[in-house]
């Protein structure tokens, strides 16, 4: 995954959040090597896996080399500031403090290192949310749930007043009160709240 973020995004992703995600990892403590364990808050990770939407093991092995460099960037960032305020804006402060007892300069190296971690801080986040935003549109959640459907054959259809049950072998029952008798139905799928809706309705020609 190629991403770039410029400074002129920070502002944009600094306090982006999807509910949907909850991307959750495991190091090897031996190798490093992170694996991802979750992408997706849990119950819509169950309802994914539940309609067969998408393949959910596969994901996670793709994007989870993509999270240790992510990782690895955002330690970059955060230890190459570290060394150059310790290097560049600490070291020469302090010198001169113990020194020539500026005490002055000490008192503004601190407040610009205090600046210079936060806003590095808030350039990770956006990094992060950037990551996290392109990670989502790339599996591409939503289009995937629009895109299911199921076909099913009438024998396993069960109408009970004005709702139908459909029983499948492959899926567990959906019921729903849109089945039409006499047409040609399927069941699509919508999201909302982090869960997946399935409904039953008449299949239309493209």
């Amino acid at each position: 995954m190629d991403l770039k973020v410029s400074l002129k995004d920070v502002p944009k992703y600094l306090n982006w959040k999807d509910s949907a995600l909850d991307l959750r990892y495991n190091v090897d403590t031996d190798t490093r090597d992170v694996a991802l364990t979750r992408v997706f808050d849990p119950q819509l990770e169950e309802d994914l896996e539940r309609y067969q939407i998408l393949d959910l093991q596969g994901v996670k092995q793709k994007y989870s080399l993509e999270i240790e460099k992510a990782e690895q960037q955002v330690y970059f960032y955060r230890i190459a500031n570290l060394m150059f305020l310790f290097l560049l804006i600490l070291a020469p402060a302090v010198a001169l403090y113990f020194f020539q007892s500026d005490w002055i300069a000490l008192v503004f190296a601190l407040l610009f290192i205090f600046l210079m971690i936060f806003l590095v801080e808030c350039f990770n986040q956006a990094y992060l949310n950037k990551f996290q935003k392109k990670l989502k549109d790339e599996i591409g959640l939503e289009q995937a749930v629009h895109n299911k459907t199921i076909p099913f054959e009438n024998d396993e259809v069960k109408v009970h007043g004005s709702s139908a049950t459909v029983l499948t072998n492959l899926y567990p029952e959906i019921t729903d009160p849109n089945y039409k008798k006499g047409k040609e139905n399927i069941i699509r799928f919508g999201l909302k709240d982090n869960s997946i809706h399935p409904l039953i309705t008449v299949k239309t020609l493209k």
